[in-house]
């Protein structure tokens, strides 16, 4: 026998409401028995991704979030959604760390090659062993390499507005040590999260 257990009391989705805020009614398999439970469409996604994400059934981890303690009086839906909320961001709080620009930078720079990043502010924020390196051998004769200035071909502003995280472009680059300038090409990627906070150039020439 199935029965509802929402007394939130929430109505029919008012019209012309977002697709992922309608609600949608589904019975699920409860410690007590089957019984029909009504969430907005997004924690129905919400659950169906992170069951895929955990190699699990969704209704294996409704049981689980159903069966943990909840406060007197809170209803099954608020539960659910409660959960899902928590679980999110605990996800977010473990991946935060791997996201932060400078985090995803580090990872990029492990590539064989030059690399360098520079802030919106054309300020270099760092340099790959690689480019050490690089500039060791073609401008041997120049200053220490913390002097080095790097002018993209393209305004840095232009390629921050212009060019989609994730995405690449190839530009001409000059690296200048005191009086001495080495002329080369760069292929320029802008790393999530949008809003980009800073460039990759990796040296291809």
């Amino acid at each position: 026998m199935s029965a509802s257990l929402d007394s939130d009391g929430l109505g029919a989705a008012a019209e012309g409401a977002p697709d992922w805020a309608v609600p949608v009614f589904r019975t699920v398999s409860t410690p007590s028995g089957r019984q029909a439970l009504r969430l907005e469409a997004a924690f129905w996604d919400a659950l169906a991704q992170m069951a895929r994400q955990e190699n699990r059934k969704a209704t294996d981890l409704v049981r689980e979030l159903l069966g943990q303690a909840r406060p007197l009086g809170v209803n099954l839906s608020s539960t659910i959604r409660s959960g899902v909320v928590k679980r999110l961001l605990d996800h977010n709080n473990r991946m935060a760390p791997l996201a932060a620009p400078l985090a995803v930078v580090k990872l990029m720079q492990m590539a064989p090659v030059p690399s360098f990043a520079l802030d919106r502010n054309k300020h270099l924020v760092r340099v790959n062993d690689e480019f050490v390196r690089y500039l060791r051998t073609v401008l041997s004769k120049a200053g220490p390499v913390e002097k080095a200035q790097l002018v993209l071909d393209r305004p840095a502003e232009t390629i921050f507005a212009e060019v989609e995280p994730g995405a690449a472009i190839e530009c001409g680059l000059s690296i200048r040590v005191d009086n001495h300038e080495r002329r080369t090409q760069a292929r320029i990627v802008i790393p999530p999260p949008a809003p980009a906070a800073l460039l990759v150039g990796f040296i291809s020439h």
